[in-house]
């Protein structure tokens, strides 16, 4: 039953993490994308005024964060 990878997490699982990563964050919106050949989440969500963007994986890391609307830089 094993795929050899960590097991995928859901939308209550990104929603804890960008909680941690960016405390009283409101999300707008989680979806599902390809980014490198390889399923993320892409999720949309308002802190400190700002809109933003984060791309995470669907074992939890976020690899990309940046403002709505424009380009992403690494989080890392």
């Amino acid at each position: 039953m094993s795929s050899g990878s960590a097991a995928a997490i859901g939308k209550k699982g990104i929603r804890a993490i960008i909680e941690e990563a960016y405390p009283g964050a409101k999300i707008t919106e989680i979806g599902k994308e390809k980014y490198r050949d390889k399923k993320v989440y892409d999720v949309d969500f308002k802190h400190d005024g700002k809109k933003l963007e984060t791309t995470i994986s669907l074992e939890g890391e976020i690899i990309k964060v940046g403002t709505d609307d424009e380009d992403l830089f690494c989080a890392q």
